[in-house]
């Protein structure tokens, strides 16, 4: 639909037009529609009637959608949950192969609601005050899906110790990981991760080299 077309009640699909709704990062038009069903969908003007005529997965509420708005104090949390539904949903996403593409999933009652996502997130501990680093959301279960019983809030240095690619491993007869003893022992992450994937074990591993003699 070309932007001299659109207008105010107009209907497309299940949509109907309520007002302007400002401009996408690349300067389209977008116009806030609200669907039959009672949820709310921000389309680029040139975009309604293109494979956006109903709000199936859109996940807006009449509640919620203000979050989409970047002076929202919750439209951080608002973008994380739309990441993470892409990341799991959209083939086109770069970080696809690495979730949607392993078979995780976003469960029907968070991709499908904005509005039951924020709630978990807000009575599970999401302040809108912190920054990524201090505040991320994290799988327990990093084969998992996300769903309540496998999702938490944990700092940044937390959810490195659990990301898929940490290595694992055995060290001194107890189960650790190449992040724990970068941090302990003081010694760079890749240089740990050099060392094992070289074959270093034990205490090998965490030595530190030995610092030249200054030359006379």
């Amino acid at each position: 639909m070309k932007q001299s077309e659109i207008r105010k009640g107009i209907k497309v699909g299940s949509l109907t037009a309520i007002r302007p709704w400002g401009h996408s990062r690349d300067g389209h038009i977008r116009w806030l529609f609200k669907c039959d069903c009672g949820n709310y969908k921000p389309i680029i003007v040139n975009n309604a009637g293109k494979n956006t005529n109903s709000c199936t997965k859109c996940g807006f509420h009449v509640d919620d959608w203000n979050d989409f708005r970047s002076s929202s104090k919750y439209n951080k949390l608002y973008l994380l949950w739309s990441s993470m539904r892409n990341r799991c949903d959209n083939p086109n996403r770069d970080s696809y192969h690495s979730y949607g593409g392993r078979g995780i999933k976003v469960c029907d009652e968070w991709s499908k609601s904005y509005s039951i996502f924020k709630k978990w997130a807000i009575e599970n501990g999401y302040d809108y005050r912190l920054g990524i680093k201090d505040q991320s959301l994290d799988r327990i279960d990093v084969n998992g899906n996300y769903e309540p019983d496998n999702c938490r809030w944990v700092d940044m240095k937390t959810q490195n110790y659990n990301k898929r690619n940490n290595i694992h491993i055995i060290f001194n007869g107890e189960e650790t990981n190449l992040f724990k003893l970068s941090e302990y022992y003081q010694i760079n992450y890749n240089t740990l991760r050099s060392r094992y994937r070289n074959g270093w074990r034990g205490e090998k591993l965490v030595s530190q080299p030995k610092r030249q003699k200054p030359h006379s």
